[in-house]
């Protein structure tokens, strides 16, 4: 597969879309917003599909059917590979998964969900467009949600508004070299097992981390009350409706971060069950 260094995991999307000339594409309905509105914006067709508790996906696929399919808070790797045996036209979202093995027809992750940059994703494919693609020129502060989060909200109402494929802008790529991945990839595990320690017993998910994964979350959809007190903590999507399945095991998940140890004490310490 080619790596191509694009400006938005969305944009990843797109950029397959057109690549592919695809006209029809199933996405889970527990996704990010922006996934089914970007192949919406390409006047493909969506469809969307649910997941069971091992978060894979509740129906099975024509052969020839084009899939996304996430790799959910970086802890879904062996469901990809499983998928990606069955499903020619396989496309990993691995947003949540920075680190792992592009497999399937596509597959795409986002920078800034994992490092200190303001935008950035990088698309691994078979299929170039033939297309002059400007490079991005936006300026954005990187923030972290738990750190500033205004700052944070800003810079994602920005986001939305890029409806344009473009180029990872150079600075992203510049300071991504700068970065120690194993460094990184050791902390995530080491701060995930913590929260694993403290709040496995009270947590609906219950997918454990393999030695494929390298998290970007410690999922929790506690199964008790909780109470949370001068804490920010980014929830993920917004909750299902309560007649769908995945609502009694996902709906109120939160993201506890992955890339600060002090926050990951103090959220372990503030955290009431």
């Amino acid at each position: 597969m080619q790596l191509v260094k694009l400006n938005l995991a969305r944009n990843c999307l797109k950029y397959i879309i057109k690549a592919y000339g695809i006209k029809e594409i199933f996405i889970p309905y527990y996704s990010c917003q922006t996934l089914w509105i970007a192949a919406r914006e390409e006047k493909c067709k969506v469809k969307f599909y649910h997941i069971d508790n091992n978060f894979m996906p509740a129906i099975k696929f024509p052969k020839e059917a084009y899939i996304v399919y996430i790799n959910y808070f970086g802890l879904c790797t062996e469901n990809c590979k499983n998928l990606a045996e069955k499903y020619k036209n396989l496309i990993i979202d691995n947003t949540h998964s920075f680190y792992s093995q592009a497999i399937g027809l596509s597959s795409f992750n986002s920078l800034r969900k994992f490092f200190y940059v303001q935008n950035g994703a990088y698309l691994y494919t078979n299929k170039i467009l033939n297309e002059n693609i400007p490079s991005d020129d936006l300026k954005l502060t990187p923030s972290q949600f738990h750190n500033d989060t205004e700052k944070f909200i800003k810079n994602e109402l920005i986001l939305n508004k890029e409806k344009d494929i473009k180029y990872a802008a150079p600075e992203v790529i510049t300071a991504l070299s700068k970065i120690n991945f194993e460094k990184d990839k050791k902390q995530r595990i080491e701060i995930f097992n913590k929260y694993s320690k403290a709040f496995d017993k009270f947590n609906k998910i219950t997918l454990k981390l393999t030695n494929n994964d390298v998290p970007y979350c410690y999922p929790f959809c506690p199964n008790c009350k909780v109470d949370i007190h001068d804490l920010t903590i980014l929830r993920l999507w917004k909750p299902l409706p309560k007649n769908f399945v995945e609502h009694t095991f996902l709906n109120n998940t939160m993201a506890l971060p992955l890339n600060d140890d002090v926050y990951a004490d103090k959220i372990i310490k503030t955290i009431t069950l």
